[in-house]
């Protein structure tokens, strides 16, 4: 009877421990493409790239006249990881490009309205969308509660 009752015992350690490293090499297998797609080469910018922004910043209408109808002065309020559509890319030193704003959540004034063409440096924009910031801040909601 005795040995009947650790057999059972085996069985059911046994059966639990590798729950731990299959989770480990799921996760693993999961993050390998994430790694790989952040610090991959990014490429050369073309017209009909979406590209993101890179951090919050201040960039200029092209068209100045609709902006006031709307509120706005000659300027606006790029939110970090907006998506753009690259419509033009000037061939200068700088590189300066002509994008539109795809996806705003923020809709106010003096954030940048969806679709109205501005003007930008390839500082301000990069071609892969900054994930470690989005799960930063994914997490970060998560915890605080916030939407």
């Amino acid at each position: 009877m005795k040995m009947k009752h650790s057999l059972e015992e085996d069985f059911s350690g046994s059966s639990r421990t590798p729950l731990i490293p299959i989770g480990l090499t799921i996760v693993t297998v999961l993050m390998v493409p994430v790694f790989l797609y952040s610090v991959g080469p990014e490429g050369p910018l073309k017209v009909g790239d979406v590209v993101f922004a890179t951090d919050r910043h201040r960039v200029k209408f092209i068209d100045s006249t609709i902006p006031q109808t709307q509120g706005y002065q000659d300027f606006c309020i790029l939110e970090s990881r907006v998506q753009l559509v690259v419509k033009k890319i000037e061939r200068t030193v700088e590189g300066s490009m002509v994008a539109e704003p795809i996806g705003v959540e923020k809709m106010d004034v003096p954030f940048c309205p969806s679709r109205a063409s501005i003007f930008l440096h390839p500082h301000q924009v990069t071609l892969k969308a900054n994930l470690w910031g989005g799960l930063r801040d994914m997490l970060s909601n998560l915890v605080t509660g916030n939407d």
